[in-house]
């Protein structure tokens, strides 16, 4: 179904000519080199069929959305009821030490009891600023950072993936995608973006969180123009699609997308969500935003590859690099190590001045203190 959908939308976008003031790109805050590349692209390919391809968070919006509504659920408690949800869901091996000492499965079970206790005290009259000062607040919190950070070292970026989104587990689609919109009206701001430190009371717990999420204007007018040229943008991201849709297809708050252009990661089907991917979907991790593209999208587009393809992190290193014709690969700096696969296509971009197949633009909004998160 969702195949004939996007049929039909690149139908009528490529029935429609481009408008007057999303013929060029605006200026902004754009590298005034990049933007006279992304403006030839515009010229060179307008009303042929092609295509783009972004990454979604801190690629096309500064922070990341999977974050922003963990950051969302852990402040307002806002979680399915037991057994249906549980802290612990999408972890592989719980037995696992999160501390010395201390194991995932502890760490779960605290988490539990914590919660418990203060859903028990809004329920007995308690207000949120009272919660917010409460010991057990203070210490779940911290814990809940805690064992996203470790979980990351543990087990890697794919299962803290699977992970924060998963903690929607026992909601219907359309209660999460509720749960979801209440997060961006709390989150979605510039003027919300933000990196606190969560510690517990007794220090033994303590991480910096990145908060709020931003669509900047220069990336909203990217979308707008490619599409007003007869140039179809998707989004290709690591996060649950059900989350990136509400934001990337709202007209709003977002870029008006159909859904039918954006993938994401999916989890088995039913009547409540579950922390489970669909075996039968190829998720869009790594590698495996490659395989997307090809399945999903260059049917679509004469089988070729994008012309443009936006990315942040390791993980979108493989579609930037896979498309012999992929004429421009749009690298956002979040400050990745130099070290690292992303840092080494922004060195190149670098050396070349910005004049060759990869473009390194500034972060739209960098943070002071911004938590450096692997990506994928």
């Amino acid at each position: 179904m969702k195949r004939i959908f996007l049929l039909i939308s690149l139908t009528l976008t490529l029935a429609c000519h481009p408008t007057v003031q999303h013929r060029y790109l605006s200026a902004g805050n754009w590298d005034p080199r990049i933007q006279n590349h992304l403006n030839n692209l515009l010229d060179n390919y307008r009303d042929s069929g092609a295509y783009a391809v972004f990454d979604f968070d801190k690629t096309s919006i500064v922070h990341d959305v999977s974050q922003a509504l963990w950051v969302y659920q852990v402040e307002h408690l806002r979680y399915a009821d037991a057994p249906e949800h549980n802290f612990l869901d999408g972890i592989p091996d719980p037995s696992r030490e999160i501390a010395p000492g201390v194991t995932f499965t502890d760490m779960g079970n605290m988490l539990e009891a914590e919660h418990e206790r203060l859903v028990h005290k809004l329920g007995a009259g308690m207000s949120w600023e009272e919660v917010y000062a409460s010991p057990e607040y203070l210490d779940f919190r911290a814990r809940m950072a805690t064992l996203l950070v470790e979980m990351d070292d543990v087990f890697g970026y794919e299962v803290s993936y699977l992970w924060m989104p998963g903690l929607l587990a026992g909601f219907t689609e359309e209660e999460a995608r509720e749960v979801v919109r209440e997060a961006l009206e709390d989150q979605l701001g510039k003027d919300k973006l933000e990196v606190q430190e969560w510690t517990s009371p007794d220090g033994q717990w303590s991480q910096l969180v990145e908060r709020g999420i931003w669509l900047s204007p220069e990336m909203k007018d990217l979308y707008h123009t490619l599409q007003a040229n007869g140039i179809t943008p998707y989004v290709c991201s690591a996060s649950l699609e059900l989350i990136v849709e509400v934001l990337a297809c709202d007209p709003q708050l977002g870029v008006g997308l159909p859904e039918e252009q954006v993938f994401g990661l999916r989890f088995v089907p039913g009547e409540k969500i579950v922390a489970e991917y669909d075996p039968s979907y190829v998720q869009p991790i790594k590698d495996g935003k490659v395989r997307c593209i090809n399945t999903h999208m260059a049917p679509l587009h004469g089988k070729v590859g994008p012309i443009l393809v936006a990315g942040d992190s390791n993980g979108d290193v493989p579609m930037l690099t896979s498309f012999g014709n992929t004429v421009h690969g749009l690298i956002i700096d979040v400050g990745r190590s130099p070290e690292s696969k992303i840092g080494k296509l922004a060195a190149q971009a670098r050396q070349e001045g910005n004049d060759g197949r990869y473009l390194l633009q500034p972060n739209f909004a960098p943070i002071r203190g911004s938590v450096d998160g692997g990506g994928i």
